[in-house]
C-alpha cells in the first residue's frame, strides 16, 4: 500500500521532469528525504505555512512464537498500524495567541501472535484486530508565556502521563506493552478528559488530569464522561527536569512521581472467594501510585542524541481489587551503537508484574508473577525506513503456572510519508 501510495503521488513530478534526470533525481530523494513522500508540489510547506502539520506513519510487524506460550499451533502472525497526525497552531486563524489542536487517527489490522502467547503484556503492543479509531482530537490554550496550559477533548493519556525517554513507543522502540508507555498499575484511558499542565519554574512540571472511567473504544463517551466525579479518573504527577553536566553536553533525564485514583466499583477477590475477614463485596475509590525516570548516562557525542541512557518504572495498586498489585520495569538504550551508523539504536529491558495475593486465592492456577525480557536493534536504513529485529523471552506468560516459557521474535518495519 506504502508503494502505491508514494508512485502516486510522486507521478507528477517525475512526469514533468527529463527522462535522464530521473533515477539521480529519485535516488537522491531516497536516501536523503526525511519522509518518503517529500513535499510534493510544496502542499506540504505551504500547510506548514498556515498552521498545519500533517504525518503520516505506518508500522508492519511480522511475530513467530517461536517456542512455548499458550497454543502450539499459532508460530507466525503479522499486524501493522497505521497513524495520521494532523496538528494545528490556531494562532494564525483565530484573534489570539497560544491556541493549538491536534487530531490523530488510527488504523490497523492482525492480532499477531498475541493470543497465542497467552501473556499479560502482549508481545506485539497495537495488534488490536482490524481497527480504525480516533485516539486524540482536542484544543489547547497556553497562557503566561507557556507556563499554564488546558487541554480538553478526546484525549489519550498516554501521550500525557508517564513518557520517557527510552521506554515510550512501541513504533520506535520496545514492542512488548510493558516495555512501552503502558505501567498496568496505571489505567491510562483513551477518552473524553481534560488535562493542566503547569510549569511553575524551570525544571518543575505538575500535571494534573481526569478522563472518563467508563470509558469504550469506538464510542465519543458523551453517555459515560458526566455521571459525575464518580465516574473520572484522577490523575497527578511531578516531573523533575534535570541537567547534568558532561565534557560532550548536559545528558538529560527527567523524575517522576504519580498518583491515580480509580472510582470503578470493583469486587474484591476475598469475598469472591468467601473468606472470613473479606468484608463489603465491593469496593470503590481505588487509589495507587507510580514512579519512574529516564536518565541519560553518557554522551557519545556533543549536540547529538547518540549515548547511553537509562531508565525504570514501579506502580502499586490495592491488592483487594487489582489483579496486578506491583509493577516494575527498567533497561537500558544506546542510540549510535555504531560509529558508522549513528541513527541506529539498540535496546534491553526487564519487566516483572506481580499478582495479588488476594486474586491468587480465587485462581489457583495462577502463579505469583510475569517476567519479560526485550532486546531489540533499530536499523535506520534509509532517513524515512527502520527496520528493528527483536527478541523476547517471557516466563509464565498470563501468570499461569502451566504455560511454558514463550519466546517471541519479531521484526518492525517503520515508515514516515
Amino acid at each position: 500500500m506504502a508503494a502505491v501510495i508514494a508512485t502516486a503521488t510522486l507521478a507528477p513530478a517525475l512526469a514533468a521532469a527529463a527522462p535522464s534526470t530521473i533515477p539521480a533525481a529519485l535516488g537522491d530523494h531516497l536516501r536523503t528525504a526525511p519522509r518518503l513522500l517529500g513535499d510534493p508540489g510544496g502542499r506540504r510547506t505551504a500547510l506548514e505555512r498556515a498552521g498545519l502539520t500533517p504525518s503520516l506513519f505506518y508500522n508492519h510487524f511480522l511475530g513467530v512464537l517461536a517456542d512455548g506460550g499458550r497454543d502450539d499451533h499459532t508460530r507466525a502472525r503479522q499486524s501493522a498500524t497505521g497513524d495520521f497526525f494532523l496538528h494545528a497552531n490556531l494562532d494564525r486563524a483565530l484573534p489570539w495567541t497560544g491556541a493549538e489542536a491536534l487530531l490523530q487517527v488510527k488504523g490497523g489490522y492482525g492480532v499477531n501472535v498475541n493470543r497465542a502467547a497467552g501473556a499479560l503484556s502482549d508481545p506485539i503492543d497495537d495488534a488490536d484486530g482490524d481497527t480504525t479509531y480516533i485516539p486524540q482530537l482536542w484544543i489547547q490554550q497556553s497562557v503566561l508565556d507557556g507556563k499554564v496550559a488546558l487541554r480538553a477533548g478526546y484525549l489519550d493519556q498516554q501521550i500525557t502521563l508517564d513518557r520517557n525517554a527510552y521506554a515510550n513507543s512501541e513504533d520506535r522502540q520496545f514492542l512488548a506493552t510493558f516495555l512501552d508507555n503502558d505501567n498496568p498499575a496505571v489505567p491510562l484511558a483513551i477518552g473524553l478528559g481534560a488535562t493542566l499542565f503547569l510549569s511553575p519554574t524551570d525544571g518543575l512540571d505538575v500535571i494534573l488530569g481526569t478522563a472518563d472511567a467508563e470509558t469504550r473504544r469506538f464510542s465519543a463517551g458523551f453517555d459515560t464522561a458526566f455521571d459525575g466525579w464518580t465516574s473520572l479518573f484522577g490523575y497527578l504527577e511531578i516531573d523533575r527536569h534535570v541537567q547534568i553536566a558532561s565534557a560532550r553536553g548536559a545528558r538529560a533525564g527527567t523524575y517522576r512521581f504519580g498518583l491515580v485514583w480509580d472510582p470503578r466499583t470493583k469486587e474484591r477477590f476475598t469475598a469472591a472467594a468467601g473468606g472470613a475477614s473479606a468484608g463489603a463485596a465491593t469496593a470503590s475509590g481505588d487509589a495507587g501510585f507510580y514512579l519512574s525516570f529516564d536518565q541519560m548516562l553518557y554522551r557519545s557525542s556533543a549536540g547529538g542524541p547518540q549515548g547511553l541512557g537509562a531508565f525504570a518504572r514501579y506502580g502499586y495498586r490495592d491488592p483487594a481489587v487489582n489483579r496486578v498489585t506491583h509493577f516494575w520495569s527498567a533497561g537500558v538504550q544506546y542510540h549510535g551503537p555504531l560509529a558508522a551508523r549513528p541513527g541506529d539504536v539498540v535496546g534491553l529491558g526487564v519487566y516483572q508484574a506481580h499478582l495479588s495475593a488476594d486474586f491468587r486465592e480465587t485462581h489457583a492456577g495462577e502463579t505469583a508473577r510475569e517476567s519479560g525480557v526485550e532486546c531489540y536493534y533499530a536499523a535506520q536504513i534509509l532517513p524515512w525506513l527502520t527496520i528493528t529485529p527483536d527478541a523476547q523471552v517471557i516466563a509464565a506468560p498470563g501468570a499461569a503456572r502451566a504455560a511454558d516459557t514463550a519466546v517471541v521474535l519479531g521484526i518492525r518495519w517503520r515508515l514516515t510519508f
